[in-house]
């Protein structure tokens, strides 16, 4: 009898021992003992989140700031582990339960079980529940749709830091931009307070004329502290994406990439119905209600339950003449009773009104698609209609309206407030050549994320303004006033 509970107690034991738990992930670990650190008072991450890092100071390509992102942005890697985490439902839900092992001990001579082959202290019995016929696999199937979705969110996760990159930068390059304007067009604006300091001194133009040309140079410093605070903000825009320090000295390259974007809009509509990553994840969405009605048309099935019994028997304090000592075995089947219809029933109508939800919820996905879609593009078109405007028409005439104001400005046939006018206007049309050309790529960046694939297929380079020829004169001749050229017409 001593040597059967033996055998009983190590059975358990070491069934029990087959349940320890895993080795953790040395990555978990650390993040477990920063946590730790962090609720503790510990440890503080503010001095890594502060501290630059030499890699990405200075002027960089678009590219390398949206390959950077995709690799350590915070939001990319949580989606990384949520798909981790999905995958490791899979084997949960398609593997049986665990077995259940019990042992009932009756130590109590006077008060345990008598049978005829004697008395019977201890039984232990194994059992296994085993689901109907199918109802694993299409749980598994469930769990692998719940793993396709994490992937779409995945999708979107890289499309709106792609888009945040390009936001980010483009604004970044917009600064630079007209802070290369602005510096260009206050040389000519000195060159103009040049030309009215040599008319005062000769007494053919009043002191009016070069006060209001210094003041003009104030405003422009004015000007150019409201853009470097524009360029610090868009760098602290373009870091957190990043995932790097906001004190970053993060700079754009000199050209600005156009993409090209198809003609036709309802190549668009076609492009996003097959690619945008939100729509993907309403279809498997309707698929992962499919597969989750059929398991609840399987729960109307029993389920099964085997098990094995063992009972000892001994003849010590037995009392039964006959008693011999012998150990029963048993086996046992069992089944679930699928009684409560309304139960089950409310479990099929709750997918199927999932099903039917998730189907609404993807063709508003889908108009809410093609609405974007549309305002976009129609934003495309006309900020391409302003550019035309600008550069074919404004900006030349402005220039010579310039040129001929200021060789009238030399014989008084003009005063100097239209001369600054006219450089005035100069100046705004090229800056709004500039925020036009930036906020068409931004547009074109949303226009990327919204459809879910890329547009571009040979981006076409709008370099910066080159700094004009200048031709040395005199401080008491007209300089040659050449405007600084508008960036080159693709």
């Amino acid at each position: 009898m001593k040597c059967r509970g033996r055998v009983a107690i190590a059975v358990i034991a070491s069934v029990a021992g087959c349940a320890s738990s895993p080795q953790s992930d040395p990555h978990y670990v650390a993040t477990e003992q920063n946590i730790h650190q962090v609720l503790h008072h510990q440890v503080s991450h503010v001095p890594e989140l502060i501290q630059t890092d030499a890699e990405v100071e200075g002027e960089h390509s678009l590219g390398f700031y949206v390959q950077m992102a995709l690799g350590q942005n915070p939001e990319i890697l949580a989606a990384q582990r949520a798909i981790n985490a999905s995958s490791a439902v899979i084997p949960q839900v398609v593997s049986l339960d665990d077995p259940m092992l019990v042992d009932t001990l009756q130590p109590f001579d006077n008060y345990s079980v008598q049978t005829a082959a004697g008395r019977a202290p201890n039984t232990l019995s194994l059992s296994q529940k085993f689901p109907w016929f199918g109802k694993l696999d299409a749980r598994g199937q469930v769990a692998e749709q719940e793993v396709q979705i994490a992937m779409t969110r995945l999708a979107q996760a890289e499309l709106k830091v792609t888009e945040d990159v390009r936001l980010a930068y483009y604004e970044m390059q917009f600064s630079q931009r007209a802070i290369a304007i602005t510096d260009e067009d206050a040389a000519l604006l000195r060159d103009l307070l040049k030309i009215a300091e040599a008319r005062y001194r000769t007494g053919a133009a009043s002191q009016q004329d070069v006060l209001r040309a210094q003041v003009e140079l104030n405003r422009i410093d004015d000007r150019l502290i409201t853009l470097r605070r524009q360029l610090r903000q868009s760098q602290a825009d373009l870091a957190k994406v990043l995932h790097t320090s906001p004190e970053s000295n993060l700079l754009a390259t000199s050209d600005v990439e156009i993409p090209s974007v198809p003609e036709q809009i309802e190549q668009l509509y076609q492009m996003a119905a097959e690619c945008r990553p939100e729509l993907q994840e309403r279809f498997y969405a309707m698929q992962k209600s499919q597969r989750a009605r059929n398991v609840a048309e399987l729960n109307y099935f029993p389920d099964i339950t085997a098990g094995l019994g063992w009972q000892a028997v001994t003849t010590n304090d037995a009392i039964s003449p006959v008693s011999n000592g012998n150990d029963n075995l048993m086996m046992t089947v069992g089944v679930s009773l699928p009684i409560w219809r309304d139960k089950l029933d409310a479990g099929v109508r709750e997918w199927e009104q999932r099903s039917r939800e998730n189907a609404r919820r993807y063709e508003s996905t889908l108009d809410d698609t093609f609405r974007m879609i549309r305002r976009l593009t129609v934003q495309i078109d006309a900020i391409h209609q302003q550019l035309d405007l600008f550069k074919g028409s404004m900006i030349p005439k402005t220039e010579q309206a310039l040129r001929v104001s200021t060789a009238d400005y030399r014989v008084n046939k003009v005063d100097f407030q239209q001369l600054l006018d006219n450089w005035s206007d100069l100046l705004m049309f090229h800056l709004q050549v500039a925020r036009l050309e930036a906020s068409l790529v931004q547009t074109l960046a949303s226009l990327e994320r919204v459809v879910g694939c890329e547009l571009a297929s040979a981006p076409t380079p709008l370099p910066m303004p080159e700094p004009a020829d200048e031709t040395a004169v005199p401080a008491s001749e007209t300089p040659l006033l050449t405007p600084v050229p508008a960036p080159a017409e693709e």
